[in-house]
């Protein structure tokens, strides 16, 4: 078996944080994580200097692929080359242009132009952003050679139903000062390392792990931790904090959480959880507001209620007096266009959510599996066709009125320049009829959310947070939520049409989706009263541990420095192990309600001997660690030895729990 690592970073790109590229950085890589072929893929670029150096500084064995990683449209996809015909792909290279930040890509078929003739290993970003979606696969077609994930978990994951091999790789940058990240690295079983051993390889998923352990993750060769929840000891300075360090620095940002020692107590400080939930308000309110966000533009765009009523009083004089210059007509204003009205325009929104829906269906989504059985792939794919032909019909058409009613506009201009008869004005009778349209649409949804309702309740650990919709009890409050620059003194009690037109009035209003009602954010214990001073501790860990629930990696140093041992005991406890069904957790603790009545599946022992930091690991019913280059300790000593303070300190302390003879 050979280890592979085919998506390194070392040339900063505008897609980089700044780096500096460190030589040393990618040999430590190479050499802590014994790798047999690695591939520089920088952001849309080669660079054949950066690649001549590092192939005559690897070790003679270390195949170096040259690559890129491309960025197409809103995925990115890695291209691995043929090191005997750098020439042709550094030329291919030329071609892809730099992306800056917040830039779409190339397009797809631009990409199968340069790198589409079958001769590269491609491998785009499956479950890992700025991911693939179907429909990009799709259009990738066969020349897709495996898909890349983030995770171990992703990896387990995906590799069951993946057609294509799964890998997972590094995507480190090699900058001075970086840590060279652990694993994450793919086996290959392969016997020659070459580009044609490796591309026919990829013809066959079974010949690609993760790890030569099964149903462990591989931290480093010869370093496995178990998938579920592995407990980490160690005493003070051994290297506990370090191994966190290292699995978080080592992991996509995207995947983690990190639960870091004292954080949470120094968040449950009076001032510091204040902000914190009012950050998580800040954030409950977005979401529930979200859905207005279109009309509330919308509004914004209108003409005042003044405007219009102007645009009226004009309208009317302008049209007596065109009715007045009748006796003027002139050869210039018999001309139809210059009497003639605009074109009444329209647009294509509900085409292009017909179109987008189907795109949601066709994409990874929680339905994916009977979507596929039910309606199948191939039906979908014809609907999107045909919904992407009348989307385009029916945008070409609503552009086509645009630019005719911009011409009739300039031809009118000109004609009324030649002609003794002034022009027919135009009827802002339509844009007026749009605006009360509106104001009343909003008015019926102010008075259907004026009463108080509660709209979630979710339950973090022993508390409750509960959303309520609630009508604004003062007009100050109301200001200050919409910034209106204008008084809004007397606005409560007004119908809903005068509400609504006086929100519509205000000057500097920057959002009047929030306009109809306020949502308020409570968080009560299990008794349904307000969090004390105590309980904050407890709940800002409960909320660490619901947001870790969702992740691959979960670590957590040393909770009981924030709480007491019947409180580990009966909640935290219950709730690490319920996470560790779906994720992988590294529980560092000096605990042994933690350490030991937890149950974990896995036990890491952090050591500093002799100078030297050593890392132990097994599974939790195995009577011996070992460590990457062979070391062994005894489990039980281990434990006795930090859990309990060794044996002799425990039989001291068994009468003061009346258990001697036990």
């Amino acid at each position: 078996m050979k280890r592979i690592d085919l998506h390194i970073h070392t040339v900063a790109s505008p897609l980089d944080e700044d780096f500096e590229f460190d030589l040393d950085v990618l040999l430590n890589r190479i050499k802590d994580n014994c790798l047999d072929a690695i591939a520089l893929t920088n952001h849309n670029l080669f660079d054949s200097d950066n690649y001549h150096q590092v192939c005559n500084a690897v070790p003679a064995n270390v195949c170096v692929f040259p690559g890129i990683e491309v960025s197409v449209e809103n995925f990115h996809v890695l291209v691995i080359a043929d090191p005997a015909r750098i020439d042709e792909f550094s030329s291919a290279c030329l071609n892809v242009p730099e992306i800056q930040q917040g830039d779409n890509g190339i397009t797809v078929n631009d990409f199968l132009q340069l790198f589409g003739d079958g001769t590269y290993i491609v491998i785009p970003h499956f479950k890992k952003k700025p991911a693939i979606s179907s429909a990009g696969l799709t259009a990738l077609g066969g020349i897709v050679t495996a898909l890349e994930v983030s995770s171990d978990k992703k990896w387990y994951c995906e590799n069951k139903s993946a057609e294509k091999p799964v890998v997972i790789f590094s995507d480190c940058r090699c900058g001075k000062g970086a840590i060279a990240p652990w694993g994450r690295y793919t086996y290959v079983g392969i016997g020659e390392m070459n580009f044609d051993s490796l591309r026919l390889a990829f013809r066959d998923k079974d010949k690609f792990s993760i790890t030569e352990r099964e149903d462990h993750i591989e931290l480093s060769p010869g370093l496995y931790v178990a998938s579920g929840l592995n407990v980490v000891v160690g005493s003070r300075s051994s290297g506990k904090s370090y191994l966190l360090d290292r699995v978080y620095e080592s992991s996509d940002p995207d995947d983690v959480v990190y639960v870091r020692q004292f954080d949470i107590v120094k968040n449950a400080e009076e001032k510091a959880f204040r902000e914190k939930l009012a950050d998580e308000e800040a954030s409950i309110k977005a979401d529930y507001y979200k859905p207005m966000n279109g009309i509330s533009s919308a509004l914004l765009n209108l003409p005042s209620k003044e405007t219009i009523n102007k645009r009226i009083k004009e309208y009317i004089s302008n049209l007596i007096l065109y009715a007045d210059s009748a006796a003027r007509e002139d050869e210039f204003s018999k001309c139809p266009i210059y009497s003639a009205g605009k074109i009444a325009q329209d647009n294509a929104n509900k085409e292009q959510e017909v179109a987008q829906a189907l795109i949601t269906l066709l994409n990874e989504n929680p339905l994916s599996i009977e979507i596929s059985e039910r309606i199948g792939r191939a039906t979908l794919v014809s609907l999107l066709k045909i919904a992407i032909d009348l989307y385009k019909a029916k945008a070409l058409r609503c552009k086509c009125i645009d630019y005719a009613n911009k011409i009739s506009k300039k031809i009118k201009a000109e004609l009324s320049l030649e002609s003794s008869r002034p022009a027919c004005p135009e009827s802002p009778f339509a844009e007026a009829a749009k605006r009360k349209a509106y104001v009343i649409r909003l008015a019926k949804l102010r008075g259907a959310t004026k009463s108080e309702v509660e709209i979630s309740r979710r339950k973090i650990g022993k508390f409750s947070r509960i959303t309520k919709r609630i009508p604004y009890g003062n007009a100050k409050t109301l200001k200050t939520a919409i910034e209106a620059r204008t008084s809004l003194t007397g606005i409560t009690k007004l119908d809903d049409v005068e509400y609504v037109e006086k929100i519509l009035d205000a000057d500097g209003v920057s959002d009047i989706s929030r306009a109809l009602f306020d949502i308020n954010v409570v968080l009560e214990n299990e008794r349904g009263e307000n969090v004390s001073g105590g309980q904050k501790a407890e709940y800002l860990f409960f909320q660490a541990l619901d947001k870790a629930a969702s992740q691959d990696i979960v670590l957590i140093d040393e909770p009981e420095s924030s709480f007491d041992n019947p409180f580990l005991n009966a909640l935290i406890a219950t709730e690490i192990k319920r996470i560790s069904s779906k994720a992988t957790v590294f529980l560092a603790t000096h605990n042994n309600v933690l350490g030991v009545s937890i149950k974990p599946d896995g036990i890491i022992y952090t050591g500093f001997e002799n100078g030297v930091h050593r890392i132990y690991t097994c599974d939790s019913s195995d009577s011996c660690m070992r460590s990457s280059d062979g070391h062994m300790v005894e489990r039980s000593e281990v434990l006795l030895k930090l859990m309990e303070a060794g044996g002799t300190a425990y039989d001291e302390r068994k009468p003061y729990y009346g258990l001697v003879g036990n």
